[in-house]
């Protein structure tokens, strides 16, 4: 079961809720993003967050990045 725990500038984290081993739950997070052509995996929480807003920070410096590559961008 996939359930969206938040979506931000083309990332995505969703909460992974799975069986393993005899019936036990176990719950991992997975971070997708435009940026990235893999998906990472992510079995704590609190990482799961801080990789999504890092993953969001690096997306959005990097489309700043690319608007300053465009001809005439400073002339604006």
């Amino acid at each position: 079961m996939k359930n969206l725990v938040r979506a931000q500038a083309g990332v995505k984290l969703k909460r992974i809720k799975r069986m393993v081993a005899g019936q036990r739950k176990q719950t991992c997070y997975r971070l997708t993003s435009r940026r990235n052509t893999s998906d990472r995996v992510i079995l704590d929480e609190n990482e799961a967050h801080r990789a999504f807003a890092r993953e969001v920070a690096v997306y959005l410096e990097t489309r700043i990045v690319n608007s300053l590559n465009d001809p005439g961008a400073l002339d604006r």
